[in-house]
């Protein structure tokens, strides 16, 4: 379970390609298609190098109106998807 004390960084199975709104993901490995919205995107081009998950929230609170609890809750429920996926992992 990821928690904010997690450090993360993306994987480097997956194929992307975007626009302004979306990214789509593909799992080189699996096959599996993911697409992001443009905070999703946000979050995904955060991870390239390893990230604690609190400080992640702090940013994103800084670049997006929303409340700290609110951004850390949608934050962990993602990246727990994200890790269940294979799409990010706990960095070594």
């Amino acid at each position: 379970m990821v928690t904010i004390d997690t450090v993360l960084v993306r994987t480097d199975h997956c194929l992307t390609s975007g626009t302004d709104d979306e990214l789509v993901m593909m799992d080189a490995e699996s096959g599996h298609y993911f697409s992001l919205d443009a905070i999703g995107r946000d979050i995904w081009n955060r991870l390239e190098q390893p990230a604690r998950v609190g400080d992640l929230c702090v940013a994103l609170e800084q670049a997006y109106v929303a409340p700290l609890d609110v951004i850390t809750a949608d934050v962990l429920r993602l990246l727990d998807s994200m890790v269940g996926e294979g799409l990010v992992k706990v960095a070594a």
